[in-house]
This record gives C-alpha cells, structure tokens and sequence, in this order.
C-alpha cells in the first residue's frame, strides 16, 4: 500500500468520522437509531471500508454501540452515562472556573452581552442559537484559565454533553439566565471560588432535571406486567 493511498483512507475516515459524530451530535441520528453503513457511504461519497473504522472509532469514543449479529447504533442516553459525564465536568470546568485570571469590565459586560442575546433567543425558541451562545458563555470563561489541557478536556466532555444539553433545553424555558447571571456577578467581584460553586449549583441542576426526565422516560417504556386475579368460586 503506497502512502498516498493510505493517507486518502485516512482523510475519508475522517469526513466519516466528523459526519457521523455531528449527526449524532445534533441529533440527526437520534440515541438508539440503527445506522446504515452503506447509506453513510453514500452520505460521504466514500467506500465502506471507512464507515466501518469510523464507526470502531466512535464505538471508542462512546457515541456508537454494536449489538452482535444487530450492527451499529447510535449509543441511547441513560442515567448512569449522564451521572458519569456530569460528575466530571463539574470538577473539570469549577476548577478551570477558580484558576481564571481576573475579568475585565469589558470582559464582563461581553459575558452579560452574551446571556442577553441568549435569552433573546430563547425567547424566538431558537434552540440552536441558545446552545451556541450557551457554548460561547461558558468557553469564554474557561479559556480565561489558562490551561489548554483542561480546555481540551473540558471540550471533549461537551462533545458527549451536547445531546443531554439539547435535552434540558426542554425542562429549562430560561435556559439557565439566572444561574448563569448568578455566576458572572461573582466573577465580577472576583470571587472566583463563589463563581465555581454557582456553576456547581447551576451543572448540579440541570443534571437532576435530566436524571428525572430520563427516569420517567424509562419507566414510561418499560412494559407493564400482566397480573392475572383468580375468582373465588
């Protein structure tokens, strides 16, 4: 094999892989949806060859669960992987919260700008536009940390976090603007250890609004047992 032709099956592995991740991602390909290799194929005009290591890599990654003799599917959302995955952004992102270095004024007023254009938008019910500026609010504090390897940490947690994000966007109408507004006041007063108990509060809440939709949603599918009464004779 020439280098060339392993570097093109790279490079289609990898428009695989970015396809397929943001299409579960922004749930195009919803939790427990069945993926279709070929049609993937076609989606990226590439062979199959590449969807099936992309899909291996993903498996890896978490996104894609195999079921023997069944194929690939989209990994469903559980309250054990949203316990996991909320247990460890909130001590990754409180702690890059403590380390910031100190806001400006203009930089604070960017964040108040920032939860007023998503508010804004949530009052359009533009949800993508809620989760992008929910995006922007949070990484714009972070990056102020100074820590590339917690930010790529951090931003590798989010990947994962995005659909349960997409999730709470239906059990929290305000999208969050007063535990969001709680935390730039105290970055504003510089309290950085009271702005990352906010963000604890405010990761806190959303993962226990999640964990009782998700539950309910559980119990809603399980099926019924049958209970069968005898009559006295």
């Amino acid at each position: 094999m020439t280098r060339t032709t392993r570097s093109g099956e790279d490079s289609s592995v990898e428009i695989v892989l970015s396809h397929v991740r943001q299409a579960i991602i922004a749930g195009r390909y919803p939790p427990n949806q069945k993926l279709d290799p070929r049609k993937i194929a076609t989606e990226c005009k590439v062979s199959f060859i590449p969807v099936r290591e992309a899909l291996r890599v993903l498996e890896a990654e978490g996104f894609v669960t195999f079921i023997h003799n069944k194929g690939a599917w989209v990994t469903p959302l559980s309250v054990a992987d949203l316990e996991d995955l909320y247990a460890i952004r909130i001590e990754l992102e409180a702690e890059a919260v403590r380390q910031a270095a100190p806001f400006s004024a203009s930089e604070i007023r960017a964040l108040e700008t920032t939860l007023d254009d998503a508010a804004r938008a949530t009052r359009r019910n533009d949800r993508r536009r809620v989760i992008t500026l929910n995006r922007d609010f949070h990484f714009a504090i972070y990056t102020k940390s100074q820590s590339p390897r917690r930010l790529r940490l951090i931003e590798q947690m989010w990947q994962h976090a995005d659909r349960y994000q997409r999730l709470s966007l239906n059990y929290r109408h305000d999208a969050a603007d007063a535990e969001h507004r709680a935390i730039v006041a105290a970055l504003a007063d510089d309290d950085h250890r009271l702005a990352a108990r906010e963000l604890r509060t405010h990761l806190e809440t959303t993962a226990r609004l999640l964990r009782a939709a998700l539950a309910a949603k559980t119990s809603a599918t399980r099926p019924r047992k049958t209970v069968l009464t005898t009559h006295a004779r």
